[in-house]
């Protein structure tokens, strides 16, 4: 579990700490009886564990790579010195198989976001590598529930396993890798129970390589109240 623990004297920010391990494992993206789909996840969840926190505090995260090969970790989205920006070879050497690698920043910015790799992320991140990164405002929006849903899709044969051809010469052709389950938050969707009345704050993160998703809310009137991390003056989405 991640649990934030405080820190630090009167004035100083509130420092989060949190561990993440990306290693191999499996995931039930199917319906039960199809088998669990082997994955590459972070501490064995896909998606990997919401992190949440304040805005203005500190997060210290120590990510200890569990795979067979170099990996990083990227925060999409989120502003960050450079040398915790994840990226392979050009702001920090990858981290080995068996390493751990402490990312620390602050939460500058109020908003929506999410962490992946940045080392062959068309597969790791394709593999299952991701996770929600929620930072609240210091004055959050009233609402009666907040809820954030992750959506990727996946390349599944027909037993359950994700498709091993993985930066293929068609997909670079394609535009990218479309897969042929759809999931929110790593399980195929069901039904969301609401209450007539309810405020619900929806997070959307798309997690997926090439698909765009067209939700359709039907009978329901959203209001986008922020786009990429940044408040927008609320207003309906575009197309209704």
């Amino acid at each position: 579990a991640l649990l934030p623990v405080r820190h630090g004297l009167a004035g100083a920010p509130v420092v989060r700490d949190f561990a993440l391990r990306p290693a191999p494992g499996r995931s039930p993206l199917l319906p039960a009886p199809r088998d669990p789909t082997p994955v590459w996840s972070y501490n064995d969840a896909v998606p990997g564990p919401e992190i949440r926190v304040r805005q203005g505090e500190r997060l210290r995260i120590a990510v200890e790579n569990g795979l067979d090969e170099d990996t990083t970790v990227h925060w999409h989205g989120v502003r960050t010195p450079n040398a915790m920006d994840g990226v392979p070879d050009l702001t920090q050497p990858p981290i080995a198989p068996g390493e751990t690698f402490l990312y620390e920043f602050d939460a500058v910015d109020a908003g929506t976001f999410w962490y992946h790799p940045h080392q062959r992320s068309f597969e790791q991140l394709g593999r299952g590598l991701y996770g929600p990164l929620i930072v609240e405002e210091a004055e959050p929006l009233r609402v009666d529930r907040d809820v954030t849903w992750v959506l990727d899709d996946w390349r599944l044969g027909e037993d359950a396993a994700i498709a091993d051809d993985f930066g293929s010469r068609s997909d670079m052709m394609h535009a990218g890798r479309i897969g042929s389950v759809v999931t929110i938050n790593g399980r195929v969707a069901d039904d969301f129970a609401v209450r007539r009345g309810e405020r619900v704050r929806l997070r959307l993160i798309n997690a997926a390589n090439a698909r765009i998703f067209a939700l359709d809310f039907t009978d329901h009137a959203p209001l986008v109240v922020a786009l990429d991390g940044q408040p927008v003056t609320p207003h309906p989405p575009a197309g209704g």
